[in-house]
């Protein structure tokens, strides 16, 4: 029988069972067109967000310390701290996500570069067991960075609309990646927070933060202009230490 891979179509309770041997599902979707594009409810500023955005300083955005198993090529190690793991309200309302629309993200905290890393998955039917969910039996699909001037601006702003600026060092030649960095949008009202993350390899999908989620991600901005600051600090004494 041909497993149902859209949880969204049972309540949470058809995770229960797990047998055999799971496979790890986290790659990226390739050449995905999926464009969440509404009539969105959000208003934006009067002054316009800039055109283009400058990528991150990642040379792998998927790394993360805290999963030994998903290695960066250049054997850098960034040292990643989870925050959240927010699970789209729709999923316990039994009801079906629009195209784009993203099923889990996790907001981490770069405490390496002191940034925001969003990284947003698609559900498997393996993803939700009962009261567990597995990072590994989630479908990645796209990544996006936010810097401590856009967080500050986000947390200071009841209504906005903005792109997220990286910040980067130098340009290096050649680099593509450089140029394929995700572009990252943030859509803030008194009601909801919308991330949307534009990238060029693996599609277009976004986030709808409502509730106290919508307070989840105000916080993850504050923290990082409050907090990390200190924790990025320490790994700075600490890299410098080491090299020595």
């Amino acid at each position: 029988m041909e497993e149902n891979n859209n949880p969204f179509d049972a309540p949470p309770t058809s995770f229960f069972v797990q047998s055999g041997n799971q496979t790890i599902v986290d790659s990226p979707q390739e050449n995905s067109t999926l464009v969440p594009q509404e009539n969105s409810p959000l208003v934006p500023q009067e002054n316009s967000p800039l055109e283009t955005s400058p990528p991150d300083i990642f040379s792998n955005p998927f790394s993360n310390a805290n999963l030994p198993a998903q290695q960066d090529d250049t054997k850098q190690q960034y040292v990643i701290v989870d925050l959240f793991w927010l699970i789209n309200p729709k999923f316990y309302l039994k009801q079906q996500p629009i195209q784009g629309e993203s099923h889990v993200t996790i907001i981490s905290f770069n405490a390496s570069f002191g940034n925001l890393r969003i990284s947003c998955f698609d559900l498997t039917n393996k993803s939700i067991q009962g009261n567990l969910i597995y990072l590994e039996n989630l479908k990645r699909t796209v990544t996006g960075t936010i810097y401590p001037a856009t967080a500050f601006n986000i947390y200071n702003s009841p209504r906005i609309a903005t792109i997220c600026l990286e910040q980067l060092f130098k340009q290096i030649p050649n680099a593509t990646w450089q140029q394929e960095r995700p572009v990252c949008t943030v859509e803030k009202n008194e009601e909801k927070i919308r991330l949307s993350i534009k990238d060029p390899k693996n599609g277009n999908y976004f986030y709808d933060f409502i509730g106290w989620q919508r307070d989840a991600f105000q916080y993850a901005c504050q923290f990082i202009c409050t907090k990390g600051y200190e924790l990025s600090a320490h790994q700075q004494i600490l890299r410098n230490t080491m090299k020595r």
